[in-house]
Parts: structure tokens; C-alpha cells; sequence
């Protein structure tokens, strides 16, 4: 991740002189941040398999049904941040560059069943993402001080890797699946492409300073699975997944020079 936070400062850099010396009023800069909701994507899918290696236990005698489990089910609400820089290009258009991080703490669940009445739990390490997006924005403009707009945006986001780990409350698994199956490599992160829309309003509080509410709909690619532990267990395909698509709703203040 470092070489992609390297970039978002650099042009955090470049963006913040522009728009100071900007003095025909066409660009601004804005601060944003909000909650976010996961409505679709799943952290991992929902197999059953033999888990009696386990315990040394005899071949078929320990069955473990897994749940399939979302971002919502395993981080539910996540937060957001963003830096944006922007250019009025007419009374209706405007481009925007800007910098975002995606956060949530560690998820802590119960994820399936062990020997039909045992909970299998799974904790799965914080969430985190850095993102670069560009897109455009088309306002509705009136003679009030309410400019509702619709937007369009494209980037890429480096995200953090995922760590899981597996147990069974007051088990111990026998060696060396007791330490495989904490913080157990599953995903390794990496750059994924992002895309979405989204419409809000704006309020303009002065000659300067715009307040606005924004959501919509916005959809990032699977990041890459790790089945270096899981394909131990044939269960490779747990992590075959990793896509998400999440509607933000945040606040915009935004500075216009």
C-alpha cells in the first residue's frame, strides 16, 4: 500500500496549490466523511466438510457446517474519509479528483457449527482500504440556496489484507492447526478497480462554503483470496469471494476559492 499512499499525497500536494491560486473561482476543496453500509458481497461462502482432523478425531465423525457470511454480517457499518479537489467547468458541470480511506474495526461472529450444537466462531482483522477516484458532477441549478446533483465516478482502491482466525469455544485444536487457524492468511488484499453514482444536495451557507448530503450505489472488484491454510482443509474455495458493493451516506463541506 505504500506505493499508492505515496501517489494520493503527492497529489494531494499538487491539487491544494492549484486551487489556492485559482482566481476565477472555478476550483474548490472539499472535506467529506460519513457511514457507509455493505448491501452486497460476501466475506466468505458457506461449505460444510470434516473438520475431525481437527481433533485427531476418527475420519467423518466431526461435521462443521460453515455459513456464508457478508461485510455486512462481519463488519456492519463501516466509515469513511475523503479529500476532494474540484473544477466548475460551467454553471451545471464540475470534475473532481479525490483521495478516500474505508475503515472498519476487526469482525467478531459466529460463522457455522461444529458436531451440530458447537458454535465455530471467526474473527477477522480490521478492514481498510485507500482509494483514488476521479468523476463528474451535474447540478441542478436554481435560484435557492438548494442545488440538488448527480454524479459518476471511477477509481482504484489499494486494500489492506485480511487475517481470519477459527475456533471453538473451550476447544483446542491439536497441532499444527491450533496456530494454522489464527490469523490465518485470507486475503491477501491488493488494487482493485471501483465505480459507482451517486446523487445528494447541496446547500450553499455562504458566498464560499456549500453543506451537502450525498449517497448512492458503489461497487469495488474482489480483492485476491489466500488459500495458503485453507486449501490445507479443502477448503480453498471458502474465500472465493471478496466484492463489495456499499451505499455511503455523508456530509461535504466544501471550500470554493
Amino acid at each position: 500500500m505504500n506505493s499508492i499512499k505515496t501517489t494520493l499525497a503527492s497529489l494531494t500536494l499538487l491539487a491544494l496549490p492549484a486551487a489556492a491560486i485559482a482566481a476565477n473561482g472555478d476550483w474548490s476543496f472539499s472535506i467529506k466523511g460519513g457511514v457507509v453500509d455493505a448491501v452486497g458481497g460476501d466475506v466468505h461462502r458457506g461449505p460444510n466438510f470434516d473438520g475431525s482432523v481437527l481433533l485427531g478425531l476418527e475420519p467423518g465423525s466431526l461435521p462443521v457446517d460453515v455459513d456464508a457470511k457478508s461485510f455486512d454480517d462481519v463488519y456492519g457499518s463501516l466509515m469513511t474519509l475523503a479529500l476532494e479537489a474540484s473544477y466548475q467547468q460551467s454553471e451545471n458541470l464540475s470534475y473532481f479528483l479525490g483521495l478516500s480511506r474505508l475503515s472498519s474495526d476487526e469482525g467478531v461472529l459466529r460463522v457455522g457449527t461444529v458436531a451440530d450444537s458447537l458454535p465455530l466462531n471467526g474473527e477477522f482483522s480490521d478492514y481498510e482500504d485507500v482509494g483514488l477516484y476521479g468523476g463528474v458532477r451535474y447540478h441542478f441549478t436554481n435560484q435557492s440556496n438548494w442545488q440538488p446533483f448527480v454524479s459518476a465516478q471511477i477509481g482504484l482502491k489499494d486494500v489492506d489484507e485480511i487475517t481470519a482466525s477459527f475456533s471453538v469455544p473451550d476447544v483446542t485444536f491439536v497441532d499444527p492447526y491450533q496456530a494454522a487457524l489464527t490469523n490465518a492468511p485470507f486475503y491477501d488484499g491488493g488494487t482493485v478497480f471501483s465505480y459507482g453514482v451517486g446523487f445528494g444536495l447541496d446547500y450553499r451557507i455562504s458566498e464560499g462554503g456549500t453543506l451537502s448530503i450525498e449517497t448512492g450505489i458503489y461497487s469495488q472488484e474482489a480483492i485476491d483470496d489466500n488459500d495458503s491454510v485453507l486449501d490445507v482443509l479443502a477448503l480453498g474455495a471458502l474465500n472465493d469471494e471478496g466484492d463489495l458493493d456499499y451505499m455511503p451516506l455523508t456530509l461535504r463541506y466544501t471550500f470554493s476559492f
